[in-house]
């Protein structure tokens, strides 16, 4: 080929390939690809990057389940607050930052609490309380909920405000915000401008971290660990103020005092860990303000050139060397990874990954694609022949959705239902094989078509059992309701069931359905040749162990205190027990699901109130009126199992009383 035909042709590959690369860079700025920078850019890189040590100057005082079950329950009179102020004041720590609201007078209407708070906290002078500003419209801040002045008087105050991404993790804190009446610091910052002893005017001016121009001003949070890597020391609450930890641990510190029991509900999910302490989050922004170590994100200034010049040179090598363009382009993508990764690691300079990557592949995918139109009907020919072979469903799904082929999945709240044939082993020896299979296939099919009216997916079937779940893969905000619909229904058909089996003479059997409300992972799980769209977490093992929980009350429907709390409105119930579950330290309460709401038929109600009376009296240690009252409920409703139970209990404990700290919490010790 003569010199200048080969410049042409060289002229006219770069061309080409600019024009894809052009195409790809307006293709990944209007599209959802930019919401995989922060999985990639961020999460994936801690991960990669692996822990580093925090700053020795932080400590964490937890209000943790062992304090509460110390101090007694939440929240607590504020003069127990009062006294660690004074005991870290004691301690000589640094600053002392509370990630809890005092924004309301003491609930038992103890004012001298609340000046006892604002005293030990204005005689310290190190004390950092936490406020809030709501989210308000155009995303300004607005509606401010501050300390009482009883508790604030002179003390500083810092927006305990934290903002997760539209994924659900937090990446980003404020580090103050624009407020009506003028610049308030975020929590960390104020406590790192006191512990400098400065404004936090003055401490910007001197630090200047990197926050955005919104009306927040966030900036991204350099995580010093994730799970099982080093974190912040962790002292009990009730251990600090009994004088329990030594004044060394706290000498020079700046001390964050949070909630990290589960009821108090102050977690977050950050990169690689799920389930994360509120006040760890703000000790991990006062981290970088004391180390002077922050994540500095390039824009599309860095990404879009990135992707030309990447993705120019992949398009080029398609075109040129097909054989080996392949191989190249992967070289590119790892070795353009491995800068991101040392600027990321070294320099803590977050650059685009996605964006150029993309340009890669496009340009690649494109111009190969080019060239194969250009060699030979052949090769259409072959990819058109190929193209047959899959699925019109799969490639219909695959072009809503690529996703769904892909392993993983996406936590969100659902309910999970379990039902299983009751005393079916009994059944099946009762019954020839072919006979069993006949009946099971009837009872399964009914049940099923109950769920799917009621927009259920069942997830499958484990021999008698049936599992199912809603609020996926569609949204359905009533998704508690409708579990509970579907099993009610389940209780009329398996009536008209046990008629028809009866009229053929086969044995009566019945069921028991356990359903739970809660967060859990769905999606498609497996290996990568075989995998099912499944849910799986603790809230689905909760539902399964309900299930079997019915049986020692005889109840057929039972419903966790989730479920109920979301379906309460649509529903009646009466409560069964504190279930504290094998596996499980915490109680949690359980309904019999009853009817929908309104449809409990009067002689039902009166034994359901009857019912309560004796639960009441059976807290109360109260057995002999227990026993009364169950009697009552036994007359009106003679097959009740829940009060037959509770009759034995009671007779049990009468002769046998429990022990002074008994809770009446019923431990299950099965699955």
């Amino acid at each position: 080929m003569p010199p200048s035909s080969k410049r042409r042709e060289n002229f006219r590959g770069f061309a080409l390939s600019f024009f894809v690369v052009l195409l790809a860079a307006g293709v990944y700025l209007l599209s959802p690809l930019m919401g995989l920078e922060d999985r990639l850019g961020i999460d994936f890189r801690l991960r990669i990057r692996g822990a580093r040590p925090p700053h020795p100057g932080i400590v964490i005082v937890a209000v943790d389940e062992p304090s509460i079950a110390a101090l007694g329950r939440w929240p607590w009179d504020r003069a127990v607050h009062a006294r660690l102020v004074e005991r870290l004041t004691r301690a000589g720590a640094k600053a002392i930052v509370f990630d809890i609201l005092f924004t309301e007078a003491d609930q038992c209407g103890r004012s001298w609490s609340d000046e006892a708070l604002g005293r030990a906290a204005e005689k310290s002078g190190r004390v950092v309380f936490g406020g809030l500003y709501h989210y308000g419209a155009e995303g300004l801040p607005e509606a401010p909920l501050m300390p009482i002045p009883a508790v604030r008087r002179h003390n500083r105050v810092g927006l305990v405000n934290i903002f997760p991404e539209t994924d659900g993790i937090t990446r980003k804190i404020p580090v103050f915000a624009d407020t009506p009446e003028g610049p308030v610091p975020s929590l960390s910052f104020a406590a790192y401008a006191l512990s400098r002893g400065l404004s936090p005017e003055e401490a910007f001016k001197s630090l200047h971290p990197p926050a955005d121009d919104g009306p927040w001003h966030e900036m991204l949070i350099d995580y010093v660990g994730g799970e099982g890597f080093q974190r912040f020391p962790y002292y009990s609450f009730a251990d600090v103020i009994k004088g329990l930890i030594p004044d060394a641990a706290f000498k020079d510190k700046i001390v964050l005092v949070g909630g990290t029991a589960v009821g108090l509900f102050d977690f977050k999910s950050v990169p690689n860990v799920s389930t994360f302490p509120g006040v760890e989050v703000h000790a991990n922004a006062l981290d970088n303000f004391l180390q002077n170590r922050f994540l500095t994100k390039e824009g599309n200034g860095w990404t879009v050139p990135a992707m030309l010049a990447l993705g120019v040179l992949c398009g080029f090598l398609a075109l040129k060397v097909p054989t080996w363009a392949g191989a190249l382009s992967a070289v590119l993508l790892l070795g353009y990874f491995y800068v991101c990764q040392e600027m990321f690691t070294r320099r803590q300079i977050v650059l685009d990954y996605v964006g150029p990557a993309f340009g890669i592949v496009f340009s690649y995918v494109v111009v190969f694609f080019i060239r194969f139109r250009r060699e030979s009907r052949e090769k259409r020919r072959i990819r058109d022949t190929f193209s047959r072979y899959m699925s019109p469903e799969i490639v219909a799904a695959l072009t809503r959705n690529p996703d769904l082929v892909k392993l993983g999945g996406e936590d969100r709240e659902m309910t999970v239902f379990f039902s299983d044939v009751a005393g079916f082993t009994t059944l099946s020896e009762t019954m020839r094989p072919q006979e069993l299979v006949a009946v099971l296939n009837e009872y399964l099919s009914e049940m099923s078509d109950v769920i799917f009216r009621h927009r259920g997916v069942v997830d499958k079937y484990i021999g008698d059992a049936i599992m199912a779940f809603w609020n996926a893969p569609l949204d359905q905000p009533d998704h508690a309701s409708l579990a509970c619909f579907a099993a009610l229904d389940q209780i009329e058909a398996i009536k008209d069931l046990q008629r028809r089996f009866a009229e053929r003479g086969l044995p009566r059997f019945d069921f028991r359905i356990g359903i739970n409300t809660g967060h859990m992972v769905v999606g498609n799980m497996g290996s990568h040749s075989l995998f099912d769209y499944t849910v799986t977490g603790d809230a689905v093992n909760l539902a399964a162990r309900l299930e079997g929980a019915n049986k020692p009350f005889r109840s057929r429907v039972m419903i966790s205190e989730f479920t109920y709390e979301k379906a309460k409105n649509d529903v009646e119930v009466r409560p069964l027990d504190l279930l504290r579950v094998k596996g499980k330290t915490v109680p949690i309460q359980v309904y019999e699901l009853a009817a929908r709401k309104g449809a409990l038929d009067p002689t039902r109600g009166k034994a359901f109130g009857l019912y309560r009376d004796g639960i009441a009296f059976y807290r109360e240690r109260k057995f002999d009126r227990a026993i009364g009252v169950f009697k009552g409920a036994l007359a009106l409703l003679p097959d009740d199992g829940p009060s037959a139970l509770y009759i034995e209990r009671c007779e049990a404990f009468r002769a046998s009383p429990p022990p002074p700290d008994w809770d009446g919490v019923f431990v299950m010790t099965t699955k």
